[in-house]
């Protein structure tokens, strides 16, 4: 019985992921192309702002209360789970209050000496006013998480996702004409109520909960402390301050560097928009189905690893990275062959497909990135992850101090590419040289890309011929069957490496690490 459950609920996780990503960047497409790549740069620059006031209103809470009631399930202690909880509401509150009142208070000082544009003062405000139910949420979802109920905790995202994209679709004709300032409040305004109609929906499931009859009742033992809760999530919180402020004060000073260059405001914004709201975001889209699979993995190479299975944990890792560069080399070659195509499709704009094809040779080192983090993490080897982390952020802020103010747009790109390519060599080196692994460029990356290539050309030639122009969906589709035709062909894929594949979603799954929880927002 507790097989099928955890296997229900791995499922239930790789299904939300991919769905909720296909939806969120689908909104996001649908913003795009109503308020432009301008709106789109004050967009991103509010979200920058909205990470940083939420990860100190959530303040390491959800994975410290998943990881305690997790703890005081497996003894059956039912009385302290309870305790737990609302301990850590009041920490929440603490936290999100603070953050809240902060973020209020200080919204016209951050929109006029950070983000250069007082049209950010009134959705700052709006999502101040949020925060403390995003705390209280993180806090339920945790227990949600911590006693294995996926489906409640995903069933809240999902409301919220759902409420927040209702109210701007159908108040977004109306708001549109007002001014990129009224819009994007709307935008702040379907984010507040999306959290907090999630947070009542998640407290109305909690308070309903029914105390399990098999579990020890007693009521030794059943007090936990703020300073036990704080004990745990202030360490983790202290390491997400760091990594989110850093991201923040990178967003910043893009347009700000760009303005240095000489461009206006509004061309600063959407060049950064472009790329960073518009652009990337797309480039990374496929990873999607990276995340699921890799919350499946991860637990069994830390499982592999505590049992000192070395062989298996080379293994496992190989496969990994190979499905990963495979997923990574299709997505390189549509995205520098179909640039034009998919530029025009999605965004309606020639120049977001030039850009596509600049930054598409990163996708490789972008999801290499991702999946090496996780198995370093699985390793033991979180510090090292952090460091390299850090240290690529230093990097990135320098870079673009230095450079954006002298070379512009290319020195933005610039800064991507010499980033991303530091940040994943690190990454990569490390991962090798803790498991001794050989990395097959041959079979992973060259082929692979000779495979998409011959693909993506036989797919628009067999169209010229017939003189179809068919929709981008249905050329995608052909180019996709044909390189899984052609990695067969070429030896770069074999059954067993499918089986294997299936074999992920089938096995009993291992309880899934705190840090994987929600991977599709990461992601």
């Amino acid at each position: 019985m507790k097989r099928k459950k955890l296997i229900l609920n791995a499922l239930i996780l790789t299904f939300t992921t991919m769905m909720l990503g296909f939806i969120h960047m689908a909104f996001r497409v649908y913003l795009s192309n109503k308020i432009g790549a301008e709106g789109m740069g004050l967009f991103q620059l509010i979200m920058s702002i909205n990470v940083v006031t939420s990860t100190l209103a959530i303040s390491g809470i959800r994975i410290t209360t998943t990881r305690l009631v997790a703890e005081e399930l497996g003894k059956g202690n039912f009385y302290k789970i309870k305790n737990i909880v609302k301990k850590g509401i009041v920490y929440s509150l603490f936290f999100s209050i603070l953050s809240s009142t902060l973020l209020y208070y200080f919204s016209e000082f951050i929109s006029i000496m950070l983000i250069h544009d007082t049209r950010a003062i009134i959705p700052l405000k709006i999502i101040s006013c949020s925060l403390p139910f995003v705390g209280i949420c993180s806090c339920l979802n945790g227990y949600f998480y911590g006693c294995r109920k996926v489906i409640k905790s995903v069933s809240a995202d999902i409301i919220e996702s759902v409420t927040m994209m209702t109210i701007i679709i159908l108040l977004m004709s109306s708001f549109l004409p007002m001014g990129l300032d009224f819009t994007c409040s709307l935008v702040a305004v379907g984010m507040a109520v999306g959290i907090i109609i999630s947070t009542l929906y998640s407290y109305i499931l909690y308070i309903f909960e029914k105390n399990p009859t098999h579990y020890t009742l007693s009521k030794k033992d059943n007090k936990c402390s703020l300073i036990e809760i704080a004990c745990i999530a202030f360490p983790i919180a202290c390491s997400a301050y760091i990594q989110t402020s850093l991201r923040t004060l990178e967003d910043i000073l893009i347009p700000d560097a760009l303005r240095k260059f000489g461009s206006s405001n509004a061309a600063s914004l959407a060049a950064f928009g472009m790329i960073k709201g518009m652009v990337l975001p797309i480039l990374v889209f496929p990873s999607i189905f990276l995340a699921s699979f890799s919350t499946l993995i991860i637990p069994e190479i830390s499982e592999a690893n505590a049992l000192n299975q070395r062989k298996r944990v080379n293994y496992i890792i190989s496969k990994v990275l190979k499905f990963t560069l495979l997923i990574a080399m299709f997505a390189t070659g549509l995205f520098i062959i179909f640039s034009k195509e998919l530029g025009m499709a999605i965004y309606n704009s020639q120049e977001v497909g030039v850009m596509m094809k600049i930054l598409a040779p990163l996708i490789p080192l972008m999801y290499l990135d991702r999946i090496v983090d996780g198995s370093l993490n699985a390793l033991n080897h979180q510090m090292s992850t952090l460091k390299y982390n850090l240290i690529d952020m230093v990097v990135r802020i320098f870079i673009i101090y230095y450079f954006i103010p002298r070379k512009g747009i290319s020195g933005f790109i610039m800064v991507i590419f010499i980033s991303t390519i530091l940040n994943a060599s690190l990454s990569l080196n490390r991962l090798l040289k803790v498991t001794n692994l050989d990395f097959h460029i041959l079979d992973w990356v060259i082929k692979p890309f000779i495979c998409v290539s011959i693909s993506a050309y036989l797919s628009k030639f067999l169209f010229n011929i017939i003189e179809i122009n068919p929709l981008i969906s249905i050329q995608i589709i052909l180019v996709l069957t044909l390189y899984f035709i052609f990695l067969f062909l070429f030896g770069c894929l074999k059954k067993k490496d499918i089986m294997w594949f299936m074999d992920g979603f089938k096995n009993e799954v291992k309880n899934v690490e705190c840090s994987n929880i929600n991977i599709y927002k990461q992601f």
